[in-house]
């Protein structure tokens, strides 16, 4: 029967319409709530700027990165070898880098390859004039969280040997007592900067005691750091990689300590302490 014929058509050509158009519906929809078989989107982990600033962040340090080569070699070329400020420097935009991928959600598994590389150009950059405890702290913290082997640590603690044993620096300004813990290494007790003296002192602490002290200090950590050069960083344009207590971090991977009551603390990177827990 034509009729039938032609109104069996007609039904099927709606039905695909309906189809088209439920799809294209849900695929607004996958757009605006994800959908299963996507991948996970990132969550932005720091405070205060979005990930369209962190990637435009992360191409900055790259191409500052693509431009070491050349003007190391320029450098070379005119001066026969580079300055220890040379890989020192090579060594912070490359961990800024890390801290902006890490604040924009991405795996320290990922940071862990990136790593490599900033821990060969910090161990290129020692020299008689090195005194740099907060840089060295962040060093050994990342090294601590991201599982690094005794190898590499060795390296880290010939570079603080060689540290500790120079006779032109003053006491001051030799390696500070917390890294001595973090590297499970005799430790030797000196005056240092007040945020890591207070922070080494809770190390001496029973863990019950703290874990109470932790979660105090981070309450107050960001305030104790006001005279660094990265303190309220987030009001400028660059610059800004997220506000990260790695140090504490590593105390609290290293002391075994249950991070349950600070884990929601902004500057607590509680990732990078528990990115193996579900191998």
């Amino acid at each position: 029967m034509p009729e039938v014929v032609w109104g069996d058509g007609l039904v099927a050509g709606l039905n695909r319409n309906i189809n088209l158009k439920q799809k294209k519906h849900m695929g607004l929809l996958d757009r605006f709530f994800g959908s299963g078989s996507n991948k996970e989107k990132k969550k932005i982990r720091a405070q205060f700027k979005n990930e369209k600033y962190f990637k435009k962040e992360i191409k900055r340090c790259d191409e500052w990165m693509n431009n070491d080569k050349e003007d190391f070699e320029k450098y070379i070329k005119k001066h026969g070898k580079l300055m220890d400020i040379h890989y020192v420097n090579a060594c912070k935009i490359r961990l800024q880098k890390i801290e902006n991928m890490y604040s924009v959600g991405e795996s320290p598994v990922k940071l862990k390859d990136s790593y490599k590389e900033v821990l060969d150009y910090f161990l290129k950059g020692y020299s008689e004039n090195y005194k740099d405890n907060l840089l060295a702290l962040e060093i050994v913290s990342f090294c601590k969280l991201l599982n690094f082997n005794q190898k590499e640590l060795n390296k880290i603690i010939d570079f603080i040997n060689k540290w500790e044993n120079n006779s032109k620096i003053k006491d001051i300004y030799k390696p500070c007592s917390l890294l001595y813990y973090l590297l499970d290494k005799e430790v030797i007790k000196r005056k240092s900067y007040k945020p890591i003296e207070e922070l080494y002192q809770i190390t001496q602490q029973p863990k019950s005691e703290a874990e109470i002290s932790i979660k105090k200090y981070l309450d107050n950590w960001y305030s104790m750091h006001k005279d660094e050069p990265w303190y309220n960083s987030h009001l400028r344009d660059s610059g800004y990689s997220g506000y990260w207590a790695w140090e504490v971090a590593a105390v609290v991977k290293v002391k075994g300590l249950d991070d349950t009551g600070f884990k929601d603390n902004p500057y607590y990177p509680y990732d990078m302490v528990h990115w193996e827990d579900k191998k």
